[in-house]
């Protein structure tokens, strides 16, 4: 089901392009398809680790976390299904107190 639905909102995508270029440009992009360039799947499970991350982001405390995403262990959580990027790392050392008084 969520391929197909992904298949049918990449056709309109493209359609939408107002030029050649623009078409050719999204055409060779990895948006919107089952399966991009690197080889990661946008299926099911890629959902969960969008959802335990996403909840990570709105800083859900990491048990809760684990119990809505139903993980036997705090770690599953953690390390396999929660992302960071570079900007969170960022803000986070930048939310540290400054060491010159």
């Amino acid at each position: 089901m969520l391929q197909r639905d992904l298949a049918a909102a990449r056709a309109i995508w493209l359609e939408e392009a107002d030029t050649a270029k623009e078409r050719k440009r999204r055409e060779s992009s990895d948006f919107l398809k089952y399966v991009e360039s690197r080889g990661r799947y946008a299926d099911f499970h890629a959902l969960r680790h969008t959802f335990v991350t996403n909840l990570a982001r709105a800083n859900v405390d990491p048990k809760t976390a684990q119990t809505l995403a139903r993980h036997s262990n705090i770690q599953l959580t953690m390390d396999i299904y929660t992302h960071i990027d570079k900007k969170q790392q960022v803000d986070a050392i930048d939310s540290l107190p400054s060491l010159i008084q």
